[in-house]
């Protein structure tokens, strides 16, 4: 039977009478005051402790906790380094449980005796984490397969975890502006949908083959899973045979190199073009087959870039190399969502920093050395990225990890140059023009829809090259008997205005008026330069 609400309100409560105990136990009550969960107030910063013991309480408090430390270790736009450090030290491995305990879950979930399914059923897990656990079998037919089983009992632990953790999130944003600064409301709904989809096992499957379809052409392999036996709490997939990359790390494999750029491309052109992404490829996930394929596993957590983010990030991207710092400064403002920011002192902070690796050797400029100078400069102004890019950020500097490691001479910029260029002529080429002509034409028909007497203005002017004017009264003495043509610079005024206008909710529109906007005035100076 379901818990009543205030069952629940019950139950949180003793759960987060347990969590200032043990807060308490950590040494760690100055934090419980920051974040209004004991009451009173002092005039002098409270004590939130050391890193190393936030760290220590968050592994006591279970795995949601470490989960959300994982997630806040990811965050330098928002934490310094030493507690990034700290929190980077948590890891997601529990001790296993008993087969016995997981065996009603396997029934339940495959409908089935398990010996109807499998030939064998290896008892003793190949790994063990906080929502799941995976083993080893063999299907009826021979093949080898592995079964991630969710723990039981882990969905109602998660569900009543995360819903303190918003209780606290609220108290401590209306106690203290620093936390208000992190956003937690926006934090914790990126943390539950990202554990939501970690929780469903069917979901992680359906993204693994979906991602699989886009790297396969590359030459890299992912897991095939079984879908009879695909659930919410367990999934079966393919046992990929090949060595993992930790042991060309360890140099018990050969061709580092080689495994570098294929692992390089494999993860750009996922960021790049797919806009869905493995976002946690480090090299336990990361396999070098019998036949020297590059193979992914464990698609867990996934990374989604929607086309609006890919835009933004393009505009950035082409700001930096163009050393346009305003338009750089835009980007981030729009990304933090913050307005009171001293945006001329932001701007000139960005030249200096972008300032130091002009001219640089591509070979010597390191990810995590630009990333890091940039946290910090987001850091003193108090912004922050939206959580979509906080990952995509992560995998990044996973990735440039990596490939160092496999080849230090990598240069992972480099490798990035010629997808970019591939980006652009597919956006330019007919492909792309022909995908831009339908979102011009959609557009257009937005616009008819919503404001068709706009549209018959723009139609007459650009037929006529004329700007109509009608005043009222006795504005004008008497009424010409012929249209008078416009002076170019007054119809260049009216575009601009008119873009400005309609670029907001109609972009391509209000950006085809603003290039236009031009024209008129510079034809005009062109007329009057040949007629002197």
């Amino acid at each position: 039977m379901p818990a009543t609400d205030d069952e629940s309100q019950i139950g949180e409560r003793a759960r987060l009478a347990e969590l200032i105990q043990i807060m308490g136990r950590h040494g760690l009550n100055g934090l419980a005051l920051r974040l209004g969960l004991l009451p009173g107030r002092s005039e002098q910063p409270a004590d939130v402790g050391t890193p190393e013991r936030v760290v220590a309480l968050l592994r006591d408090l279970g795995p949601v906790a470490v989960k959300l430390g994982q997630v806040l270790a990811t965050r330098e736009d928002l934490l310094g380094p030493e507690w990034v450090r700290a929190l980077s030290t948590l890891q997601d491995r529990v001790t296993p449980l008993p087969f016995e305990a997981l065996e009603p879950t396997i029934l339940a979930a495959l409908g089935s005796p398990i010996a109807e399914v499998f030939a064998s059923f290896d008892r003793e897990p190949i790994a063990a984490a906080s929502i799941a656990q995976v083993h080893a079998a063999t299907l009826r037919d021979g093949t080898e397969v592995v079964v991630k089983v969710r723990r039981p009992g882990i969905a109602e632990r998660v569900d009543a975890d995360l819903r303190l953790l918003r209780r606290i999130a609220r108290l401590a944003a209306r106690h203290s502006p620093e936390i208000r600064r992190l956003k937690p409301d926006e934090l914790l709904r990126f943390f539950a949908e990202s554990l939501s989809q970690e929780m469903d096992l069917s979901a992680e499957a359906a993204a693994c083959e979906s991602i699989g379809a886009f790297l396969q052409p590359l030459g890299v392999r992912t897991p095939a899973f079984y879908w009879d036996q695909v659930g919410r709490r367990i999934n079966v997939q393919e046992r990929l045979d090949g060595m993992p990359v930790r042991e060309v790390l360890d140099g018990a494999g050969e061709g580092g190199a080689d495994v570098a750029g294929r692992y390089a491309d494999a993860v750009l052109r996922m960021i790049i073009f797919n806009g869905r992404f493995h976002a946690d490829p480090h090299p336990g996930n990361v396999f070098v087959l019998a036949d020297g394929a590059l193979a992914f596993i464990d698609f867990g957590a996934v990374g989604v870039l929607s086309p609006a983010r890919r835009n933004e990030l393009v505009t950035l991207v082409l700001a930096i190399a163009g050393e346009d710092t305003r338009s750089v400064t835009d980007v981030l403002l729009q990304w933090s969502g913050e307005t009171d920011v001293d945006r001329q002192a932001l701007t000139r902070d960005l030249d200096a920093l972008i300032g130091q690796f002009r001219g640089a050797v591509l070979q010597q400029i390191e990810l995590a050395d630009i990333f890091g100078r940039v946290f910090a400069l987001l850091r003193t102004y108090r912004l922050a990225l939206p959580p979509d890019l906080a990952l995509l950020l992560r995998t990044l500097l996973i990735a440039e990890g990596f490939v160092r490691r496999l080849d230090p001479g990598f240069d992972i910029a480099a490798r990035a140059a010629p997808i970019a260029r591939e980006l652009l002529r597919e956006r330019i080429g007919p492909a792309g023009l022909k995908r831009g002509g339908r979102r011009l034409a959609t557009s257009l028909g937005r616009l008819a829809a919503a404001s068709p007497e706009l549209v018959a203005f723009a139609e007459r002017v650009a037929r006529s090259g004329a700007l109509p004017i009608e005043l009222q009264g006795s504005a004008v003495s008497s009424t010409p008997a012929s249209p008078r043509r416009a002076d170019p610079n007054v119809l260049s005024a009216g575009l601009l205005v008119a873009g400005a206008i309609l670029q907001r909710d109609h972009y391509v529109v209000g950006a085809i008026l603003l290039a236009f906007a031009v024209l008129p005035a510079g034809w005009a100076w062109y007329a009057n330069r040949r007629r002197r």
